[in-house]
């Protein structure tokens, strides 16, 4: 149990620390973001100690209202018109993308762990791409363009792509390490249909919102209460990704293409009110982030811990290479596109556990450790990397507005 008065202590001592470090991260032209995740590291199980691991997980309520925002503000940005000109180009980089760090780290950890079935799990792990960070950096640099349109239409679809890829890899692991069909729970055909279920019902509940969103928000002028309405529907949308096993990313992203093709100028009036009260949600998703830091862990498995992040960021990058390259896509894209999209958070963790809970289940003890802690660990590091990563990107591309 975390008592409130740790809780709002740990709370506002992370908004000062990751203050203070953020001024720090801007003398050296990093990223903010990044200064938030040593904050944490700070405060951790691992450091200073004020908060345990149990009382981080106790704060996954944060996790959960800032995907839904994230999903919420990729989709405001994701206009039909702007979509249509980009083509095939999306399709192409999202698959490539997704197949390259799945080839590439599955490979890689099946080589190093003489698994294949612990391989397909690491390399669908690695296909998952966060948007947290980069979305913090395109708004840090206001960020607007071409490429940065193909990076919020990428982010968007490649959760969905990893999504599907798990749900085949995780049944087909299980039975090559049992041995046999692993029961109907984890049948590949069963896995499948609930992903697919799981896409559909997001969209669906996400198109729902946004054609009740816009009504009500056509009738409500003051800046307050167009706050309270986007808010409370945000938060009900949290609670039915929740209840029903949904994804929040993916559900607000919907309800937020819906919105902006609807109408953009209320979409405009809805995410400048939003700005007012997101930032420390943002502050703290990142400082629990960095919380997750685990010396022990990262030293254990450094070598497979290593590789993997090399073998997902070339996939990554070659992935969107020859996507944009076979689509014809500009030169910027098929550059610099890539570096944008090392980031790697809430999916990947989330389907972390899932992975790990299914390898305990079938007295995979030692598995189901490697899997969360290799996962926690790339995690930290890859969210101090990917920022800086996404700020050379956009500004290689030339579409920041704001200076170095």
């Amino acid at each position: 149990m975390f008592p409130q008065y740790l809780q709002m202590f740990f709370l506002g001592s992370s908004i000062i620390l990751a203050l203070l470090f953020s001024r720090g991260a801007t003398v050296l032209k990093t990223p903010l973001i990044v200064g938030y995740i040593i904050a944490g590291a700070l405060l951790g199980p691992d450091v200073l100690g004020l908060i345990s691991s149990k009382q981080v997980a106790s704060l996954d309520v944060v996790n959960l209202v800032v995907l839904s925002l994230i999903g919420f503000g990729i989709g405001g940005e994701l206009k039909f018109a702007e979509i249509k000109k980009l083509g095939k180009s999306i399709t192409l980089i999202v698959i490539f993308e997704a197949l390259g760090a799945f080839l590439l780290v599955g490979i890689a950890s099946a080589l190093i762990l003489k698994s294949i079935p612990m391989g397909l799990i690491f390399g669908s792990l690695a296909s998952a791409t966060a948007p947290a960070g980069t979305v913090e950096v395109i708004k840090q640099y206001k960020a607007k363009g071409k490429f940065t349109t193909t990076l919020y239409a990428v982010m968007g679809l490649d959760d969905i792509l990893a999504l599907l890829l798990f749900t085949i890899v995780l049944p087909i692991s299980i039975i090559l390490m049992t041995g046999k069909t692993a029961g109907n729970d984890v049948s590949i055909i069963h896995s499948l249909g609930n992903a697919g279920l799981e896409v559909l019902f997001s969209v669906g509940a996400g198109i729902i919102s946004g054609f009740l969103f816009v009504p009500l928000a056509r009738i409500i002028h003051e800046r307050v209460n167009l706050l309270l309405l986007s808010l409370g529907i945000i938060f009900i949308n949290c609670g039915i990704s929740e209840y029903f096993h949904l994804s929040p990313i993916l559900l607000n992203m919907t309800m937020g293409i819906v919105l902006v093709n609807r109408s953009s100028l209320i979409s405009r009036k809805i995410f400048n009110t939003l700005g007012d009260w997101t930032p420390p949600m943002y502050v703290w998703f990142f400082v629990l982030i960095g919380t997750r830091l685990n010396i022990s862990l990262i030293s254990k498995y450094a070598l497979l811990i290593g590789i993997y992040i090399v073998a997902r960021s070339f996939g990554k990058w070659s992935g969107v290479f020859m996507g944009s390259y076979l689509a014809k896509a500009p030169v910027k894209i098929r550059k610099f596109l890539g570096w944008a999209l090392m980031s790697q958070a809430g999916v990947a963790v989330g389907l972390a556990l899932a992975a790990s809970k299914a390898m305990e289940e079938h007295g995979f003890h030692s598995q189901a450790i490697q899997i969360i802690s290799v996962i926690t660990a790339t995690t930290f590091i890859v969210m101090l990397i990917g920022p800086i990563m996404a700020k050379m990107a956009l500004f290689k591309s030339g579409e920041t507005n704001v200076s170095d």
